[in-house]
C-alpha cells in the first residue's frame, strides 16, 4: 500500500484525524509524511496524478475525501 492510501486509510477509520484535516488538510498530510507530489494531488483534485501516485488497486478507497474549507 502507499503512504497516500495508508494515511486516506486511516483518515476512514480516525475521527480526529478527519477532523483535523478537514481544519487543515495540508498541515495534516505533511505531518503524516506525504510528499510534495502528493499533497499538490489532493488539493488540486487531480484524480490521474492520485491513480497514479497511489496505484491501481488502492484508487477508489479515497475518492470521497473533501479537503474543503466547510464553507
Amino acid at each position: 500500500m502507499s503512504a497516500l492510501s495508508d494515511f486516506f486509510t486511516q483518515l476512514g477509520q480516525n475521527a480526529q484525524l478527519m477532523q483535523a484535516y478537514q481544519q487543515d488538510p495540508e498541515a495534516v498530510m505533511r505531518a503524516h509524511g506525504l510528499t510534495d507530489e502528493e499533497i499538490a494531488a489532493v488539493m488540486s483534485g487531480d484524480m490521474g496524478k492520485l491513480k497514479s501516485l497511489s496505484g491501481e488497486g488502492d484508487y477508489q478507497s479515497y475518492l470521497v475525501i473533501s479537503h474543503g474549507n466547510g464553507e
